[in-house]
């Protein structure tokens, strides 16, 4: 393992996961140069691979650096992975495949044929379709190795339809995931859907979905991944309305079957932000506050740490935007101010979106209470902490507020070069037409912005907005600020707003 990546392992692991390493490094005799290396990266926050070379060689001049580094990783790997065996089904499954395999090969072949029925059980019982093949394919391959003793035409035939069934759920199941990365990659690529011309080159991939549903498979993967693709589509191309029926019943199909949700349930995790994010769109704070609550209960001791801090980052941020989107931004700041600095410092790369939102809203609310000091250092956090991904809007909605934020200021040097960066990164030629309406304004001279805000040109500027807040298009991007509300108050005066 590559210092870079150990340093990052190491920095994902918990508490409990650290002392559970430490205790099984106490099992072990001879030298411990892997736990001197661990103790070194553990200690310093951001640790430099080069002075933890240094530091390392000073206080071990005989030991190889970088065999250390790999048989550390190893070492931490092979814990995690015990650790998870005892936690998640599947994990459990896998360990006694390879049992079954070790038993085999000592020619132990009753013993693995039980241990193989039992686990084809346990994957029935939890739709892991492909587990339950190989565990047939196993059983068949025992009984052709015995010469079939012991089984009639009939049940060989049984058994070899059962395998050909799961073979043809399994099927199902790679076509939905197909349709899906598809649309995840054509958006990746593209950009989000601002038009309907682009909403109609995703068409191809909405109708192979639909036919693919007809064919009616049951299992809970299957429905799972056919109202995952229905929601996101339909978030993608602004219809809330759609998207909110087809999380509702996602939320419904998930919370039916726990059994069947990962460890931990980031689907489910997924769904309940979806419901919140659609019923924003559609104005519903209320119910929003009741799904905020069911994600508020997903931080269980049950579950691993990272995916706790997840969930924390997520309830922090949509708390701050539901009292932002009620009115009640001096009720957010409170809320910012109290949020435990852990929350922002652990685990930045488990999920760079809702760390950036987590960010943002912080940076928002302190924006509209014109604190622009405050509002600007969560920005540059953000900016100067993570690569803002080009696909996703919320890096469009953070340089945005931050070229805002120095329009504000009167800071035309940094206001110059941030458009610039803007432009650039993103592609003028895809900018949306709220993003040409900002630029308008805080590209324009004292003269031409005298005349924006005369009669003639707020009438302009008024039917310019209305087209930008009536197309679901661009709403896309205004969920995130209400950036048509903020060139109204600064072009037009406040008796042309009614």
């Amino acid at each position: 393992m590559s210092p870079s990546a150990l340093i990052k392992l190491i920095r994902s692991l918990s508490s409990s996961e650290k002392r559970h390493f430490k205790l099984q490094s106490k099992m072990q005799s001879g030298d411990k140069d892997y736990l001197l290396l661990f103790q070194l990266i553990d200690s310093v926050k951001n640790p430099d691979p080069r002075q933890l070379k240094e530091e390392f060689k000073k206080r071990s001049p005989g030991s190889s650096w970088e065999n250390t580094c790999i048989y550390l990783g190893s070492i931490l790997v092979d814990c995690l992975v015990r650790a998870k065996k005892e936690k998640d089904v599947f994990c459990n499954l896998l360990h006694q495949l390879q049992e079954i395999r070790i038993l085999k090969e000592r020619s132990l072949d009753e013993e693995a044929s039980r241990q193989a029925r039992k686990v084809s059980r346990i994957a029935a019982e939890h739709q892991l379709y492909w587990i339950e093949y190989y565990c047939y394919r196993d059983e068949l391959q025992h009984c052709s190795d015995n010469n079939f003793a012991g089984i009639s035409d009939q049940e060989l035939v049984a058994l070899q339809m059962k395998g050909k069934n799961i073979l043809k759920s399994l099927s199902h199941i790679h076509d939905h995931y197909s349709l899906y990365e598809l649309l995840h990659y054509r958006l990746i690529h593209t950009g989000k859907i601002v038009s309907e011309e682009g909403r109609k080159k995703l068409n191809d991939l909405m109708l192979s979905e639909m036919v693919l549903v007809a064919n009616k498979s049951k299992s809970f993967v299957s429905q799972k991944l056919h109202l995952l693709f229905q929601s996101f589509f339909f978030t993608v191309v602004g219809d809330y309305h759609s998207a909110l029926k087809s999380f509702h019943h996602l939320n419904a199909l998930l919370e039916k079957n726990q059994a069947f949700l990962d460890h931990p349930p980031l689907d489910y995790l997924s769904a309940l932000t979806g419901i919140i994010e659609s019923l924003y769109m559609l104005g519903n704070n209320t119910e929003a506050a009741y799904y905020l609550d069911k994600i508020r209960n997903l931080d269980q001791p049950s579950y691993p740490e990272y995916f706790r801090f997840l969930i924390r980052k997520t309830v922090a941020a949509q708390h701050v935007l539901m009292l932002m989107r009620t009115g009640r931004t001096a009720e957010a700041r409170q809320i910012i101010e109290e949020i435990p600095p852990a929350v922002f410092d652990s685990y930045p790369l488990a999920d760079e979106e809702k760390q950036c939102e987590l960010y943002f809203y912080c940076s928002l609310a302190f924006f509209q209470l014109r604190d622009w000091k405050k509002a600007h250092l969560f920005l540059r956090e953000i900016m100067n902490g993570l690569r803002l991904p080009e696909h996703l809007l919320i890096s469009k909605a953070i340089r945005l507020l931050n070229i805002i934020i120095y329009y504000e200021k009167n800071d035309l040097t940094h206001l110059e070069y941030e458009i610039r960066s803007y432009k650039r990164y993103f592609h003028q030629s895809r900018l949306t037409k709220i993003e040409k309406l900002i630029f308008r304004l805080v590209e324009a001279s004292p003269a031409a912005r005298r005349q924006l805000c005369l009669p003639s040109g707020n009438r302009k500027v008024v039917a310019d907005l209305d087209a930008v807040t009536k197309d679901r298009y661009e709403q896309q991007l205004l969920r995130y600020i209400d950036l048509a509300g903020w060139v109204k108050n600064r072009l037009i005066p406040a008796q042309a707003h009614t």
